[in-house]
Protein backbone atom coordinates (compact mmCIF):
# COMPACT_ATOMS: atom_id res chain seq x y z
CA UNK A 1 0.00 0.00 0.00
CA UNK A 2 1.29 3.42 -1.20
CA UNK A 3 1.84 5.55 2.18
CA UNK A 4 -0.10 8.90 2.30
CA UNK A 5 1.60 11.99 1.22
CA UNK A 6 2.35 13.06 4.55
CA UNK A 7 3.60 10.34 5.92
CA UNK A 8 6.48 10.43 3.10
CA UNK A 9 7.01 14.12 4.35
CA UNK A 10 7.31 12.87 7.87
CA UNK A 11 9.59 10.48 7.40
CA UNK A 12 12.11 12.61 5.21
CA UNK A 13 12.02 14.77 8.15
CA UNK A 14 13.21 12.08 10.46
CA UNK A 15 15.82 10.82 7.96
CA UNK A 16 17.24 14.51 7.54
CA UNK A 17 17.43 14.84 11.29
CA UNK A 18 19.24 11.64 11.37
CA UNK A 19 22.74 11.16 12.63
CA UNK A 20 23.19 8.98 9.06
CA UNK A 21 22.99 12.78 7.65
CA UNK A 22 24.57 14.62 10.30
CA UNK A 23 27.04 16.96 8.80
CA UNK A 24 26.59 15.59 5.30
CA UNK A 25 24.45 18.69 4.08
CA UNK A 26 24.73 18.30 0.25
CA UNK A 27 22.81 14.73 0.73
CA UNK A 28 20.62 16.17 2.83
CA UNK A 29 19.85 18.87 0.21
CA UNK A 30 19.72 15.89 -2.18
CA UNK A 31 17.59 13.49 -0.52
CA UNK A 32 14.79 16.76 0.19
CA UNK A 33 14.73 17.70 -3.74
CA UNK A 34 14.50 14.51 -4.70
CA UNK A 35 11.57 13.26 -2.34
CA UNK A 36 9.65 17.30 -2.41
CA UNK A 37 9.11 16.71 -6.07
CA UNK A 38 8.06 12.92 -5.97
CA UNK A 39 5.55 13.47 -3.76
CA UNK A 40 4.46 16.46 -5.67
CA UNK A 41 4.56 15.28 -8.69
CA UNK A 42 7.38 16.98 -10.29
CA UNK A 43 9.30 14.04 -11.55
CA UNK A 44 9.91 16.46 -14.53
CA UNK A 45 12.84 18.04 -12.38
CA UNK A 46 14.46 14.56 -11.52
CA UNK A 47 16.78 14.80 -14.29
CA UNK A 48 20.52 14.99 -14.16
CA UNK A 49 20.76 18.26 -15.47
CA UNK A 50 18.34 20.14 -13.32
CA UNK A 51 19.65 18.14 -10.10
CA UNK A 52 23.35 19.35 -11.13
CA UNK A 53 22.08 22.55 -11.18
CA UNK A 54 19.50 23.76 -8.81
CA UNK A 55 21.00 21.24 -5.69
CA UNK A 56 24.76 21.44 -6.31
CA UNK A 57 25.11 24.92 -7.53
CA UNK A 58 26.67 24.03 -11.29
CA UNK A 59 26.05 26.53 -13.89
CA UNK A 60 24.16 26.28 -17.20
CA UNK A 61 26.90 24.48 -19.04
CA UNK A 62 26.93 21.39 -16.78
CA UNK A 63 27.68 18.19 -19.02
CA UNK A 64 27.17 15.31 -17.40
CA UNK A 65 30.02 13.63 -19.32
CA UNK A 66 32.90 15.04 -17.75
CA UNK A 67 31.36 16.03 -14.16
CA UNK A 68 29.66 12.98 -12.35
CA UNK A 69 28.37 15.08 -9.09
CA UNK A 70 24.92 14.10 -9.23
CA UNK A 71 25.80 9.73 -10.29
CA UNK A 72 28.54 10.00 -7.20
CA UNK A 73 26.44 11.89 -4.49
CA UNK A 74 23.11 9.20 -5.58
CA UNK A 75 25.32 6.66 -4.43
CA UNK A 76 26.22 8.43 -1.63
CA UNK A 77 22.91 8.97 -0.47
CA UNK A 78 21.66 5.07 -1.24
CA UNK A 79 24.81 4.16 1.05
CA UNK A 80 23.90 6.55 3.59
CA UNK A 81 20.31 5.54 3.34
CA UNK A 82 21.12 2.01 4.03
CA UNK A 83 22.78 2.78 6.90
CA UNK A 84 20.17 4.22 8.27
CA UNK A 85 17.88 1.82 7.84
CA UNK A 86 20.23 -0.55 9.43
CA UNK A 87 20.76 1.01 12.92
CA UNK A 88 18.06 4.34 13.79
CA UNK A 89 15.72 3.52 11.49
CA UNK A 90 15.30 -0.06 11.33
CA UNK A 91 11.60 0.16 13.02
CA UNK A 92 10.17 2.87 11.09
CA UNK A 93 6.69 2.18 9.05
CA UNK A 94 7.62 4.01 5.92
CA UNK A 95 10.76 3.17 3.73
CA UNK A 96 12.46 5.57 1.31
CA UNK A 97 14.71 4.15 -1.26
CA UNK A 98 17.02 5.68 -4.56
CA UNK A 99 16.92 3.05 -7.00
CA UNK A 100 19.75 2.43 -9.31
CA UNK A 101 20.34 4.31 -12.25
CA UNK A 102 16.98 6.42 -10.71
CA UNK A 103 16.55 9.59 -8.96
CA UNK A 104 12.96 9.72 -8.31
CA UNK A 105 12.82 7.41 -4.49
CA UNK A 106 10.31 4.67 -4.04
CA UNK A 107 8.44 4.55 -0.93
CA UNK A 108 7.43 1.51 0.39
CA UNK A 109 5.83 -0.16 3.89
CA UNK A 110 8.55 -1.68 5.99
CA UNK A 111 6.82 -5.13 6.37
CA UNK A 112 9.69 -6.05 9.12
CA UNK A 113 9.28 -3.36 11.55
CA UNK A 114 5.42 -3.67 11.55
CA UNK A 115 6.12 -7.45 12.13
CA UNK A 116 8.67 -6.99 14.32
CA UNK A 117 6.43 -5.04 16.69
CA UNK A 118 3.61 -8.23 16.32
CA UNK A 119 6.30 -10.45 17.41
CA UNK A 120 7.74 -8.04 20.55
CA UNK A 121 4.04 -8.18 22.05
CA UNK A 122 3.44 -11.62 21.58
CA UNK A 123 6.73 -12.44 22.78
CA UNK A 124 5.33 -10.43 25.55
CA UNK A 125 1.97 -12.12 26.40
CA UNK A 126 3.69 -15.34 26.30
CA UNK A 127 5.90 -14.70 28.88
CA UNK A 128 3.00 -12.42 31.34
CA UNK A 129 1.66 -13.69 34.07
CA UNK A 130 -1.29 -14.91 33.31
CA UNK A 131 -3.28 -13.09 36.87
CA UNK A 132 -1.17 -9.88 36.26
CA UNK A 133 -2.83 -10.27 32.18
CA UNK A 134 -6.41 -10.41 33.21
CA UNK A 135 -5.91 -7.45 35.75
CA UNK A 136 -4.46 -5.46 33.30
CA UNK A 137 -7.70 -6.57 30.94
CA UNK A 138 -10.09 -6.03 33.70
CA UNK A 139 -8.72 -2.47 33.82
CA UNK A 140 -9.10 -2.02 30.53
CA UNK A 141 -12.78 -3.18 30.36
CA UNK A 142 -13.49 -0.98 33.32
CA UNK A 143 -12.18 2.19 31.39
CA UNK A 144 -13.99 1.21 28.32
CA UNK A 145 -17.20 0.94 30.46
CA UNK A 146 -16.73 4.19 31.49
CA UNK A 147 -15.56 6.47 28.26
CA UNK A 148 -18.46 4.89 26.35
CA UNK A 149 -20.75 6.44 29.70
CA UNK A 150 -19.10 9.31 29.13
CA UNK A 151 -19.80 9.56 25.33
CA UNK A 152 -23.53 8.49 25.94
CA UNK A 153 -24.00 11.22 28.07
CA UNK A 154 -21.91 13.64 26.18
CA UNK A 155 -23.72 13.03 23.08
CA UNK A 156 -27.13 13.05 24.88
CA UNK A 157 -26.23 16.87 26.27
CA UNK A 158 -25.43 17.62 22.63
CA UNK A 159 -28.35 16.33 20.90
CA UNK A 160 -30.59 18.06 23.96
CA UNK A 161 -28.24 20.99 23.02
CA UNK A 162 -29.47 21.08 19.50
CA UNK A 163 -32.85 20.35 19.74
CA UNK A 164 -33.57 23.58 22.03
CA UNK A 165 -31.22 25.63 19.99
CA UNK A 166 -32.23 24.40 16.72
CA UNK A 167 -30.01 22.93 13.80
CA UNK A 168 -26.70 24.58 13.14
CA UNK A 169 -24.51 25.59 9.82
CA UNK A 170 -21.66 22.98 9.33
CA UNK A 171 -18.73 23.46 11.10
CA UNK A 172 -17.57 24.63 14.57
CA UNK A 173 -20.46 24.89 17.14
CA UNK A 174 -19.98 28.40 18.70
CA UNK A 175 -20.37 29.85 22.24
CA UNK A 176 -21.67 33.04 22.80
CA UNK A 177 -18.01 34.59 23.66
CA UNK A 178 -17.18 33.92 19.87
CA UNK A 179 -20.40 35.08 18.21
CA UNK A 180 -18.19 38.11 17.62
CA UNK A 181 -15.31 36.96 15.88
CA UNK A 182 -17.45 34.23 13.98
CA UNK A 183 -18.53 36.88 10.87
CA UNK A 184 -14.35 37.23 10.28
CA UNK A 185 -13.45 33.06 10.74
CA UNK A 186 -16.47 31.62 9.75
CA UNK A 187 -15.80 30.63 5.96
CA UNK A 188 -12.53 29.40 7.20
CA UNK A 189 -14.11 27.12 10.09
CA UNK A 190 -17.05 26.00 8.10
CA UNK A 191 -14.60 22.75 6.88
CA UNK A 192 -14.44 19.07 9.33
CA UNK A 193 -10.33 19.33 8.49
CA UNK A 194 -8.36 21.32 10.47
CA UNK A 195 -6.75 24.77 9.20
CA UNK A 196 -3.74 24.68 8.39
CA UNK A 197 -0.72 27.22 9.66
CA UNK A 198 1.58 27.78 7.63
CA UNK A 199 4.33 29.80 9.37
CA UNK A 200 7.40 31.59 7.63
CA UNK A 201 10.82 29.94 7.51
CA UNK A 202 14.11 31.09 5.59
CA UNK A 203 16.96 30.06 4.29
CA UNK A 204 20.67 31.31 5.76
CA UNK A 205 24.59 29.95 5.25
CA UNK A 206 26.34 28.88 7.75
CA UNK A 207 25.73 28.60 11.15
CA UNK A 208 24.96 30.51 14.22
CA UNK A 209 28.92 29.79 15.53
CA UNK A 210 30.19 30.88 12.23
CA UNK A 211 27.39 33.21 11.60
CA UNK A 212 24.50 33.41 9.24
CA UNK A 213 23.79 35.22 6.19
CA UNK A 214 20.55 35.23 3.96
CA UNK A 215 21.20 33.30 0.60
CA UNK A 216 18.93 35.41 -1.55
CA UNK A 217 16.31 37.76 -0.62
CA UNK A 218 13.18 36.76 -1.71
CA UNK A 219 11.91 39.59 -3.57
CA UNK A 220 11.31 39.07 -7.28
CA UNK A 221 8.08 37.57 -8.32
CA UNK A 222 7.90 33.92 -8.95
CA UNK A 223 7.00 34.33 -12.63
CA UNK A 224 10.78 36.31 -12.86
CA UNK A 225 12.54 33.88 -10.92
CA UNK A 226 14.79 31.38 -12.69
CA UNK A 227 13.97 27.55 -12.10
CA UNK A 228 18.31 27.62 -10.27
CA UNK A 229 16.72 30.26 -7.95
CA UNK A 230 14.06 27.90 -6.64
CA UNK A 231 14.23 25.13 -4.09
CA UNK A 232 17.32 24.03 -5.11
CA UNK A 233 19.65 27.10 -5.20
CA UNK A 234 19.11 27.72 -1.38
CA UNK A 235 20.91 24.73 -1.07
CA UNK A 236 23.55 25.64 -3.43
CA UNK A 237 26.55 25.27 -2.04
CA UNK A 238 30.52 25.60 -2.74
CA UNK A 239 33.24 23.25 -3.02
CA UNK A 240 33.61 24.26 0.58
CA UNK A 241 30.29 22.50 1.54
CA UNK A 242 28.92 25.57 3.53
CA UNK A 243 26.07 24.24 5.58
CA UNK A 244 22.85 25.51 5.10
CA UNK A 245 20.41 26.65 7.66
CA UNK A 246 16.81 26.26 7.46
CA UNK A 247 15.43 26.35 11.03
CA UNK A 248 14.68 29.70 11.64
CA UNK A 249 11.73 31.84 11.75
CA UNK A 250 11.08 35.54 12.89
CA UNK A 251 9.53 36.88 16.05
CA UNK A 252 5.92 37.96 14.89
CA UNK A 253 5.74 34.21 13.19
CA UNK A 254 6.24 32.60 16.58
CA UNK A 255 3.67 35.17 18.58
CA UNK A 256 1.14 35.17 15.49
CA UNK A 257 1.24 31.11 15.79
CA UNK A 258 0.69 31.85 19.62
CA UNK A 259 -2.48 34.48 19.17
CA UNK A 260 -3.60 31.91 16.27
CA UNK A 261 -3.46 29.24 18.56
CA UNK A 262 -5.47 30.59 21.01
CA UNK A 263 -8.74 31.49 18.73
CA UNK A 264 -8.52 28.14 17.43
CA UNK A 265 -9.17 26.78 21.11
CA UNK A 266 -12.16 29.05 21.82
CA UNK A 267 -13.65 27.41 18.97
CA UNK A 268 -12.74 24.07 19.36
CA UNK A 269 -11.69 24.35 15.53
CA UNK A 270 -8.56 21.73 15.13
CA UNK A 271 -5.38 23.40 13.06
CA UNK A 272 -2.02 21.95 12.28
CA UNK A 273 1.46 23.60 11.80
CA UNK A 274 3.84 23.36 8.84
CA UNK A 275 7.02 25.58 7.57
CA UNK A 276 6.35 27.36 4.82
CA UNK A 277 9.51 25.89 3.03
CA UNK A 278 7.26 22.50 3.05
CA UNK A 279 4.03 23.82 1.90
CA UNK A 280 2.96 23.16 -2.03
CA UNK A 281 0.02 23.90 -4.40
CA UNK A 282 -1.95 21.01 -4.14
CA UNK A 283 -2.21 22.43 0.22
CA UNK A 284 -3.58 25.65 -1.03
CA UNK A 285 -5.71 23.56 -3.66
CA UNK A 286 -7.45 21.73 -1.12
CA UNK A 287 -6.95 23.44 2.40
CA UNK A 288 -8.36 26.48 4.15
CA UNK A 289 -5.06 27.90 4.69
CA UNK A 290 -3.65 30.79 7.23
CA UNK A 291 0.21 32.14 5.99
CA UNK A 292 1.81 34.45 8.68
CA UNK A 293 4.64 36.22 6.75
CA UNK A 294 4.88 38.03 3.52
CA UNK A 295 5.31 36.54 -0.13
CA UNK A 296 9.47 37.58 0.52
CA UNK A 297 9.57 34.87 2.20
CA UNK A 298 6.82 32.39 0.65
CA UNK A 299 7.54 31.78 -2.95
CA UNK A 300 4.10 29.64 -3.38
CA UNK A 301 2.20 32.86 -2.62
CA UNK A 302 3.82 35.04 -4.87
CA UNK A 303 1.65 34.17 -8.60
CA UNK A 304 -2.03 33.50 -6.74
CA UNK A 305 -4.87 33.27 -9.47
CA UNK A 306 -7.01 35.83 -7.27
CA UNK A 307 -5.68 39.56 -8.23
CA UNK A 308 -4.56 41.50 -4.93
CA UNK A 309 -4.90 45.50 -4.94
CA UNK A 310 -2.01 45.69 -2.38
CA UNK A 311 0.86 44.25 -2.94
CA UNK A 312 4.74 42.90 -1.31
CA UNK A 313 7.80 44.14 -3.62
CA UNK A 314 10.55 46.46 -4.30
CA UNK A 315 9.31 50.21 -3.52
CA UNK A 316 10.54 53.79 -3.67
CA UNK A 317 9.33 57.25 -2.12
CA UNK A 318 10.63 60.61 -3.45
CA UNK A 319 13.50 61.11 -1.82
CA UNK A 320 14.23 57.04 -0.10
CA UNK A 321 16.26 54.46 -1.58
CA UNK A 322 14.42 51.11 -2.69
CA UNK A 323 12.80 48.93 0.05
CA UNK A 324 10.98 46.34 0.30
CA UNK A 325 7.34 47.57 1.15
CA UNK A 326 3.95 47.59 0.18
CA UNK A 327 2.28 49.13 -3.27
CA UNK A 328 -1.05 50.20 -3.42
CA UNK A 329 -1.82 49.34 -7.15
CA UNK A 330 -5.27 50.91 -7.56
CA UNK A 331 -4.88 53.65 -4.69
CA UNK A 332 -8.14 55.71 -3.40
CA UNK A 333 -9.12 59.20 -2.48
CA UNK A 334 -6.53 59.44 0.15
CA UNK A 335 -4.40 56.11 0.45
CA UNK A 336 -0.88 56.38 -0.50
CA UNK A 337 0.62 54.57 -3.55
CA UNK A 338 3.40 53.27 -1.14
CA UNK A 339 3.69 52.18 2.47
CA UNK A 340 7.19 51.51 3.80
CA UNK A 341 8.56 50.28 7.24
CA UNK A 342 10.46 53.02 9.32
CA UNK A 343 13.72 52.11 10.80
CA UNK A 344 15.69 54.55 13.74
CA UNK A 345 19.35 52.91 12.85
CA UNK A 346 21.39 50.38 11.24
CA UNK A 347 20.03 47.37 12.87
CA UNK A 348 16.28 45.55 11.70
CA UNK A 349 15.54 45.34 15.16
CA UNK A 350 15.66 49.24 15.63
CA UNK A 351 11.71 49.28 13.63
CA UNK A 352 9.38 51.56 14.73
CA UNK A 353 6.68 51.42 12.38
CA UNK A 354 5.62 49.31 10.06
CA UNK A 355 2.67 48.38 7.94
CA UNK A 356 0.40 44.65 8.07
CA UNK A 357 -1.33 43.04 5.30
CA UNK A 358 -5.07 41.43 6.17
CA UNK A 359 -5.60 39.03 2.86
CA UNK A 360 -8.59 36.98 3.22
CA UNK A 361 -8.34 35.14 -0.91
CA UNK A 362 -10.31 32.32 -2.47
CA UNK A 363 -8.40 29.07 -2.30
CA UNK A 364 -7.22 27.18 -5.64
CA UNK A 365 -10.64 25.76 -5.23
CA UNK A 366 -13.82 28.00 -4.61
CA UNK A 367 -14.67 26.51 -1.49
CA UNK A 368 -11.46 26.60 0.26
CA UNK A 369 -10.21 30.09 2.11
CA UNK A 370 -6.71 31.43 2.40
CA UNK A 371 -5.67 34.25 5.10
CA UNK A 372 -2.48 35.83 4.70
CA UNK A 373 -1.27 37.74 7.53
CA UNK A 374 2.24 39.76 6.63
CA UNK A 375 3.61 42.81 7.83
CA UNK A 376 6.92 44.31 5.91
CA UNK A 377 8.61 42.88 8.88
CA UNK A 378 8.20 40.42 11.28
CA UNK A 379 6.70 42.63 14.10
CA UNK A 380 4.00 43.95 11.12
CA UNK A 381 3.16 39.98 10.59
CA UNK A 382 2.66 39.28 14.74
CA UNK A 383 0.58 42.37 14.33
CA UNK A 384 -1.52 41.23 11.62
CA UNK A 385 -2.27 37.83 13.96
CA UNK A 386 -3.29 39.87 16.59
CA UNK A 387 -5.68 41.90 14.79
CA UNK A 388 -7.79 39.03 13.45
CA UNK A 389 -7.82 36.85 17.12
CA UNK A 390 -7.79 40.06 19.68
CA UNK A 391 -11.30 41.12 20.63
CA UNK A 392 -10.81 44.73 20.08
CA UNK A 393 -9.33 44.55 16.77
CA UNK A 394 -12.29 42.23 15.39
CA UNK A 395 -15.03 44.99 17.06
CA UNK A 396 -12.97 47.47 14.94
CA UNK A 397 -12.29 44.93 11.80
CA UNK A 398 -15.52 43.94 11.31
CA UNK A 399 -17.15 47.55 11.80
CA UNK A 400 -15.50 49.12 8.63
CA UNK A 401 -15.85 46.15 6.27
CA UNK A 402 -20.19 45.02 7.59
CA UNK A 403 -22.26 45.27 4.41
CA UNK A 404 -24.96 44.26 6.33
CA UNK A 405 -27.93 46.80 6.70
CA UNK A 406 -28.05 48.73 10.47
CA UNK A 407 -29.84 45.95 13.08
CA UNK A 408 -29.25 43.39 11.01
CA UNK A 409 -25.86 40.36 12.17
CA UNK A 410 -22.73 41.50 10.65
CA UNK A 411 -21.63 40.28 7.17
CA UNK A 412 -18.52 40.34 5.34
CA UNK A 413 -17.44 40.90 1.48
CA UNK A 414 -16.40 36.84 0.38
CA UNK A 415 -12.61 38.34 -0.24
CA UNK A 416 -10.53 41.74 0.88
CA UNK A 417 -7.28 43.41 2.15
CA UNK A 418 -6.86 45.12 5.36
CA UNK A 419 -4.28 47.32 5.78
CA UNK A 420 -3.30 48.45 9.10
CA UNK A 421 -0.53 50.74 10.69
CA UNK A 422 1.80 49.58 13.24
CA UNK A 423 3.59 51.17 16.35
CA UNK A 424 6.66 49.20 17.61
CA UNK A 425 8.33 49.53 20.37
CA UNK A 426 11.73 47.55 21.20
CA UNK A 427 10.65 44.78 19.05
CA UNK A 428 6.79 44.58 20.30
CA UNK A 429 3.77 45.88 17.89
CA UNK A 430 2.91 48.27 21.20
CA UNK A 431 -0.35 49.80 18.72
CA UNK A 432 -1.86 48.64 15.80
CA UNK A 433 -4.85 51.01 13.87
CA UNK A 434 -6.84 50.59 10.76
CA UNK A 435 -5.50 52.47 7.62
CA UNK A 436 -8.12 51.72 4.51
CA UNK A 437 -9.66 48.29 3.23
CA UNK A 438 -10.33 47.04 -0.68
CA UNK A 439 -12.79 44.58 -1.43
CA UNK A 440 -11.78 42.49 -4.20
CA UNK A 441 -13.85 40.45 -6.88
Amino acid sequence: MEPAREAKLEQLERILQSSALHGSESLRAFLKYVVQNTVDHREVYLKEYTIATEVFGRDRNYDSRNDSVVRVQAGRLRSKLHEYYATEGKNDEILIDLPKGHYAPVFTTNARANGSAIGNDLESLRSADYKSTARWWRTIAVGLALLSLALVLALGYRSESRRQNGSRAPGPLKSDSNDLAYPLWGDLLRSNQPVLVAFSNIRFRGTAETGMKLIKPLTTPQSEIEPSQVEGAASRHSESNQVITEHYTGVGEVMGVFALSDIFCRFGQAFRLKRSLLLNWEDLKTENIVILGSPAENILIRDLPQKQDFVFGLVKEEGQGTAFGLANTKPQSGEQRTYLAKQEGPSRSQISEDFALISLLRGLESEHRLLILAGITTFGTQAAAEYVTKPEYIRQLIAHLNTSPSGKPPSLPAYYQILVKVKVNEGVPVQISYVTHHVLE
